[in-house]
């Protein structure tokens, strides 16, 4: 895991056999965790998975600021599926299947993105499809 691996970075307040206490991670160390932990996947990650990686460290609203600010500077992208990845990370990902999309955390830069596709396709459900569909046949022409 990501985050085992830099525990050991962040200050250790306390340590015995069964039990070691760091200090929580400020901003930008938590900033660097979690593009450590969308990097080491090699995939954008869900809400869940990051909470997951991060439990104990940050709490929920630390984490949506620190992504809110991670997407407006143009690091991370949030995905049409509601995944987060690295920039660049779009290009390639094939979005998941989704029951209910949640608001996103950047709804600028998520318009940005993804606005003129989910015009042209009336929904995110039928754009989700759509790019599927796309990325899916590049798949099997480039195999």
């Amino acid at each position: 895991m990501a985050v085992k691996t830099k525990l050991k970075e962040l200050e250790v307040v306390y340590e015995d056999e069964d039990v070691l206490v760091v200090r929580a991670p400020d901003d930008e160390e938590l900033e660097r965790l979690v593009v450590d932990i969308i990097r080491k996947k090699g995939r954008p990650v869900t809400w869940k998975e990051l909470r997951k990686e991060l439990s104990g460290l940050a709490g929920e609203d630390r984490l949506r600021k620190v992504l809110v600010r991670l997407i407006e500077r143009d690091v991370v992208v949030e995905m049409i599926d509601g995944t987060f990845g690295l920039k660049g990370m779009e290009a390639t990902y094939v979005p998941r299947r989704i029951k209910k999309r949640v608001r996103p955390l950047v709804p600028t830069k998520f318009r940005e993105r993804w606005g003129a596709i989910i015009g042209s396709r009336g929904s995110i459900a039928a754009a989700i499809q759509y790019l599927r569909e796309i990325k899916l046949r590049e798949k099997r022409a480039v195999n």
